[in-house]
């Protein structure tokens, strides 16, 4: 028997879609624990880098919307019980070279659904942001509602808000096991054996290995970010520049405003390399940078290509690059939310909130597209 006092729930891993579980949870007066094998906030999984972008005009896919719109409203909700500024909307601007189809499909999508959005013409994106440069065969979308999270305040948001509801968060205890019968779950840590009514599997990369139980393929990349330095870090701030997104012959570039001293964070979400949490090399390098310093300055002349600031992380990633939020099959008090292939965080508290429902009510169902029997992720 253990040792331990039985709860509703209990969270495995406890970085951004863990936090959000939480947060659900304790809003639904839920005795539940949290296991994080490294501290609640830091750099080792997929949320590394400080700002995730935040936009409704969803190429991946219009599925997505009614999600990113929830998840709108429960940021707001956080802002306002948190106190902390966590989405700032100094809009987007997605552009792509002439021949590449860049921001057609959320021109589409933004339509649609009614997304507010200008499509403009080279010229005046030049003149409304004079330190963005493009050829004028570009095609280029801007949405004034979408912006920037900021990740730190978000996550530490949404856990204090699940302690503060009563749930625990048990920080850098690794879990070395779990299992679940028709009765219940169980999870064990070198503190001995917890048991509860429902599990969730929010394990970031490491999910990986859940998921492997489970014959389904997931593979993890290695992403690097670079911050680059600007002549004037006053044309680069959010309050006169928008995140952005550029596909060129050379990939799929994205960036955001100048918000502290290290200047232009930005990355190619195409690129990558596999890896694994326990193999990943956590040193981005030069070369690795040059590429992407070529890409930004051609771009943005006022960014002098000086890197003052890089970082790595990891994308967990499903063969179409859609997430899991739902059931384990045959095992419907185990929740998995994963593989979501470097575009989730903007979605995590709707996800929290989707993953909890799934958790306590029968007749819930997941969405089409973040269903785990989906044919791509067929055996």
């Amino acid at each position: 028997m253990s040792a331990h006092p039985h709860v509703d729930a209990i969270v495995l891993g406890g970085g951004t879609m863990g936090s959000a579980t939480a947060w659900e949870l304790g809003k639904r007066g839920r005795s539940a624990i949290v296991f994080e094998q490294f501290h609640h906030v830091h750099d080792l999984g997929a949320h590394s880098g400080d700002t995730r972008v935040f936009r409704h005009a969803y190429w991946e896919s219009p599925d997505y919307v009614p999600l990113v719109r929830r998840a709108d409203e429960l940021w707001m909700d956080l802002e306002a019980e948190s106190g902390q500024r966590i989405l700032e909307r100094c809009g987007i601007l997605e552009m792509s070279a002439h021949g590449l189809d860049g921001p057609q499909a959320s021109i589409e999508c933004a339509v649609a659904w009614d997304i507010p959005h200008e499509v403009l013409a080279p010229a005046e994106v030049r003149a409304r942001w004079p330190m963005v440069n493009i050829p004028d065969d570009w095609t280029v979308m801007y949405s004034p509602v979408a912006g920037f999270l900021r990740t730190v305040p978000a996550l530490r948001a949404m856990m204090a808000g699940a302690t503060a509801n009563g749930v625990t968060l048990r920080a850098h205890e690794p879990v070395r096991d779990w299992g679940a019968t028709d009765q219940g779950v169980w999870v064990d840590t070198a503190e001995g054996r917890f048991t509860a009514d429902r599990l969730y599997i929010t394990a970031g990369p490491w999910v990986a290995t859940t998921l492997a139980r489970l014959g389904m393929p997931l593979h993890v990349l290695r992403k690097t970010l670079f911050w680059l330095g600007v002549d004037d870090a006053a044309a680069f701030d959010s309050a006169r520049f928008p995140v952005w997104a550029a596909q060129t012959a050379a990939g799929g570039f994205y960036g955001f405003p100048v918000i502290d001293e290290f200047g232009l964070k930005c990355a190619d979400h195409q690129g990558g390399h596999p890896t694994t949490p326990g193999t990943i090399e956590r040193t981005a390098t030069a070369e690795e940078a040059a590429y992407i310093v070529d890409e930004v300055t051609r771009l943005f002349p006022g960014v002098n290509g000086r890197v003052q600031r890089a970082a790595v992380c990891m994308y967990a990633m499903t063969p179409d690059a859609h997430f899991i939020v739902d059931r384990m099959p045959g095992q419907p008090n185990v929740i998995i939310g994963g593989g979501f292939s470097g575009h989730g965080f903007k979605f995590a508290p709707a996800v929290g909130e989707a993953l909890v429902e799934l958790g306590e009510n029968p007749a819930a169902r997941p969405m089409p597209i973040l269903a785990i029997d989906r044919a791509v992720l067929a055996v």
